[in-house]
């Protein structure tokens, strides 16, 4: 859907004795964006940070957030792909640590129930915590001290989410005074010459990454996130 309105704002608005030289241009930007390797640039700095886990490290809680649930041919609810990814990891280093394991998600979306809600019958860990209100990152980490009561004020959380939401969730945990590690698969890309020919399946993870970096823009603005955690 960009690429249109990229197309039809050049043929609308550039003079006609220029409109081969934008069409031209605008065909190259178009298979750029469309190559892998442009998308692997582009998530980079959403990446750097992924999974600084420290099995060392003493944790608090492990938080995760969910990503989203879906109703069947019979009205039954059931989490996302993501979430059971999500939830499955989560739940398998709270064990290992023995710290409490906690989830996330409220009702989005005008459904009926929540998504932590949603997670419950897949859990088999013994001490569990559900955050059934929040309903986006910002409110996981606002109710977080309503959900869990911290001993301390610099409290550490080990955060088990999606590669390219660390970065967000990091921010916000941070300018909320937690300290955070996170842990999450991070998959590493062959590098040859596929790399530089266009595939349609770029465009999802484009739009992923540009997602992310809008929310965290929103959030800066929204003083969501404090500009002086990028300095720590």
């Amino acid at each position: 859907m960009p690429i249109f309105w990229l197309l039809l704002f050049i043929l609308i608005l550039a003079k006609r004795k220029n409109l081969y030289l934008y069409l031209r241009i605008a065909c190259l930007f178009i298979y750029i964006s469309l190559t892998p390797i442009f998308s692997i640039l582009l998530e980079f700095p959403l990446l750097m940070n992924v999974n600084n886990f420290d099995k060392q490290e003493k944790y608090s809680l492990a938080l995760v957030p969910t990503a989203g649930i879906y109703q069947d041919f019979q009205s039954k609810w059931h989490p996302s792909s993501k979430t059971v990814q999500r939830i499955s990891m989560g739940e398998k280093l709270a064990k290992e640590l023995n710290i409490p394991l906690l989830i996330s998600g409220g009702i989005v979306n005008n459904y009926s129930i929540s998504e932590a809600s949603a997670v419950k019958k897949y859990i088999l860990h013994k001490n569990v915590l559900y955050d059934h209100e929040s309903k986006n990152s910002y409110e996981t980490v606002k109710n977080l001290s309503k959900v869990f009561k911290f001993t301390s004020p610099n409290e550490t959380v080990l955060l088990i989410t999606s590669p390219k939401h660390v970065l967000r969730m990091t921010l916000i945990l941070s300018s909320h005074g937690y300290s955070v590690y996170n842990y999450t698969k991070k998959l590493e890309k062959p590098f040859n010459y596929k790399l530089f020919f266009p595939d349609v399946r770029t465009i999802q993870t484009n739009n992923a990454s540009l997602y992310e970096y809008i929310a965290i823009l929103q959030y800066i603005y929204l003083k969501y996130i404090k500009i002086s955690v990028f300095h720590e």
